[in-house]
């Protein structure tokens, strides 16, 4: 993994946070808002979330983190997801399994296991809970039950549908391009203030 890929650490009080790709910097730092210059965001390469942590742990700057933040998808394994973000903090210290959305020790350590700690899906299954525009979402819930419910037997179905769904969503607004994070802005895009970010932006704003 290229160190040079992520932003360099703050020499002054800041929390970090550990994500798995660029769409998931970019989303919190949307929900964090002006308090996102508090914060420094570290993509991994996938779910490669351990050797991010080494290399976070490593960079002489990490002694002014006051908190570290992994935010992962469960997919389709909650143990697997839980077992990953325990293995993820353990390299910066902590002794305890994972607690979903729990910031503890000093540092302060924690995961958030995307959606809610518990159910199977990813930070994209919220988005598509936050889109604006409810008419446009009956409709591409039309189009996946005319489709066949065609994730069904994907070995990651609940995060597939999740994807696909917010892909053909995205796809019908006046601006068919957008990656997800980009729909933020849009106005019959993903709402940020919307209740089902209301656990993911606390966990973040606590780093």
């Amino acid at each position: 993994m290229s160190r040079r890929q992520n932003p360099s650490m703050p020499s002054v009080d800041f929390g970090l946070l550990l994500v798995e790709g660029g769409d998931e910097v970019a989303i919190c730092q949307m929900l964090a808002g002006p308090a996102s210059s508090r914060l420094c965001c570290w993509k991994a390469d996938g779910r490669d979330l351990p050797n991010l942590a080494r290399l976070a742990r490593n960079d002489p700057n990490f002694l002014h983190a006051r908190s570290v933040g992994v935010i992962l998808d469960i997919e389709n394994s909650v143990s697997a997801a839980h077992n990953l973000a325990t293995e993820t903090l353990a390299v910066l210290g902590a002794v305890s399994p994972v607690v979903h959305g729990v910031l503890t020790g000093a540092p302060r350590l924690g995961a958030f296991l995307s959606p809610n700690g518990a159910s199977l899906g990813a930070i994209e299954t919220l988005c598509r809970r936050a889109v604006r525009d409810q008419r446009l979402s009956a409709c591409v819930d039309q189009l996946v039950g005319c489709a066949g419910n065609p994730h069904a037997t994907h070995g990651n179905a609940r995060a597939a549908e999740d994807k696909g769904w917010l892909r053909a969503y995205l796809g019908m607004l006046s601006e068919p391009n957008l990656r997800f994070y980009q729909a933020f802005e849009h106005p019959q895009g993903i709402d940020a203030t919307h209740t089902a970010f209301a656990s993911l932006r606390a966990f973040i704003l606590a780093l």
